[in-house]
């Protein structure tokens, strides 16, 4: 389903990711460090090939604007998004690679949490950035239009007296 307009329901959202190198001071360890900085939602019509582009240059370091992902929602998961879309930081999952530099290269991303532990605990590179604005509107209404809540168990004796069930 693209992306079209307002109000249109989508299960592929068009994601760019930042990167960047950032200088360390006074650290007699590492001079330098790589981050994933954010996620930003991509033009529809872009091309889904991973392009890596300079955005800045300095004595400070280095900013890359990664290019060509997709967000791909999945209605198996539309509980996980609504947890994470309804939670105080709602995140999305970047897998990345890291080159002999270690520079991170995204390699894709997911708005489900336990798609992220589990590429960490094989120990793949995950990094956690903000959803942004555009992006979890898309994501709870995904979430919204597939999240079926689960019917709460009855346990007790009482609760099923209470919901007439007795005749189980």
């Amino acid at each position: 389903m693209p992306i079209t307009g307002a109000g249109v329901l989508t299960d592929r959202i068009p994601l760019a990711i930042v990167t960047a190198r950032e200088a360390v001071a006074n650290n007699p360890w590492i001079s330098e460090r790589w981050r994933v900085v954010e996620a930003l939602l991509a033009d529809p019509g872009a091309e889904p090939r991973i392009t890596r582009t300079l955005l800045e240059s300095g004595p400070d370091g280095e900013k890359y604007l990664w290019s060509g992902f997709e967000l791909r929602l999945h209605r198996s998961e539309a509980d996980a998004y609504y947890y994470n879309v309804i939670g105080q930081n709602p995140s999305l999952y970047v897998y990345c690679e890291h080159d002999e530099s270690g520079e991170p290269r995204p390699r894709s991303v997911t708005a489900e949490y336990i798609e992220a532990m589990t590429h960490s605990e094989m120990g793949n590179a995950t990094y956690n950035v903000a959803m942004p604005p555009e992006v979890h509107r898309l994501v709870e209404q995904f979430a919204l239009a597939h999240y079926e809540p689960e019917e709460p168990k009855m346990n007790r004796k009482r609760d099923r007296a209470r919901r007439g069930a007795w005749d189980e």
